[in-house]
């Protein structure tokens, strides 16, 4: 018990120091991005900076909108100090990040970044949460099947099938669903529209479930390999165990030895490998919510890096960052309570 509370206190001086770590890599990777990207001859520092940071005030805003754009610009340079020297704007900017104070997009009409962040977090949630979780399942499944079949047709079948489309690139398979969905005229699948949100109850949730089925099957395809090759040459080490041979020696049924004995002990590294994909969820899939047009944080990323939106950027660096942080301390946790040799090392 001990080693266990000695475990858990290293792990979380690991983690703050990290933090700060990242928090701190963060801000001055975007200090000096503006002048890497671009920043025309004869501006001063701070006027680069405000640039990529400021919402932007067009001619073709009315008098009313230009105004209210420019009380943003003078509360965001105020918070976060564009005028004041490198040592001020970190520790401002420390505030500002550990109270999820984001600033607003460029394009002022966008609003503020944490409500975009809001606001398509949970279509992320619903794409990726649905789809690793089924990838898992699936390969995990058909991994201790070709495990149990190894060198039989159906694990060399299953090798080949998955290896070949785990090999293909995402945009070019869900091109090719894209396509494949026109024979069913899209019985099955509709890409999300305006008119999906103008609908209620049962019709509205019809359509999202209609939406979600190809950029859902993508991933999970494209996933699924990863998976099946993991969980299947796990489990052909702890079969090869001599406790493996001694419990089929006794004339335990097959499906007792695999899922009883051998799955238990080969799920750690499958557990991992679930942790990470779980912290890498709000980063978005951005090819694929790109290419189906699906309103999550991968899409609003893309967007993000194309109109050179440096607090939208910044925001989704950290969070991934903090969450990806956060799954690993978790998984390290309850690694400690599952292995004790984990936290006794």
């Amino acid at each position: 018990m001990m080693g266990l509370r000695r475990y858990v206190a290293r792990r979380i001086v690991y983690v703050a120091v990290l933090v700060l770590f990242i928090i701190a890599f963060n801000f001055f990777l975007f200090q000096i991005l503006p002048f890497i990207t671009s920043c025309p001859s004869g501006n001063t520092y701070n006027q680069c900076f405000e640039n990529f940071y400021l919402p932007e005030v067009g001619a073709s805003h009315n008098l009313n909108a230009t105004l209210f754009l420019q009380n943003i610009r003078n509360h965001i340079a105020k918070d976060y100090g564009l005028n004041e020297t490198m040592g001020v704007r970190f520790v401002l900017y420390f505030r500002n990040m550990l109270t999820f104070n984001f600033g607003y997009h460029i394009n002022g009409g966008d609003g503020p970044v944490l409500a975009t962040i809001q606001r398509a977090a949970p279509w992320t949630i619903l794409l990726l949460g649905s789809s690793t979780i089924a990838s898992f399942v699936v390969g995990i499944g058909l991994g201790v099947i070709a495990a149990a079949k190894r060198g039989k047709i159906l694990d060399v079948s299953l090798l080949a099938v998955l290896l070949f489309v785990n090999s293909l690139p995402v945009f070019f398979l869900a091109a090719l669903l894209q396509v494949g969905q026109f024979s069913i005229s899209g019985v099955f699948y509709q890409p999300l529209g305006a008119s999906i949100f103008l609908t209620t109850g049962l019709d509205y949730y019809s359509g999202i479930m209609q939406s979600l089925f190809l950029p859902f099957l993508a991933l999970t395809l494209i996933n699924v390999g990863s998976v099946f090759l993991t969980q299947r040459a796990v489990m052909l080490d702890v079969v090869a165990e001599d406790y493996i041979l001694m419990a089929r020696a006794k004339g335990l049924p097959e499906r007792t030895v695999l899922f009883k004995h051998a799955f238990r002990n080969a799920v750690l590294p499958i557990f991992t490998a679930f942790a990470l994909a779980i912290g890498f969820i709000l980063s978005g899939a951005v090819i694929t919510e790109t290419v189906f047009g699906w309103p999550g944080l991968g899409r609003a990323i893309y967007l993000a890096v194309i109109d050179f939106d440096f607090p939208m950027e910044q925001a989704m660096f950290l969070v991934i960052s903090l969450m990806v942080l956060l799954v690993v301390f978790i998984a390290d946790i309850t690694y400690g309570f599952l292995d004790p040799r984990v936290s006794t090392s």
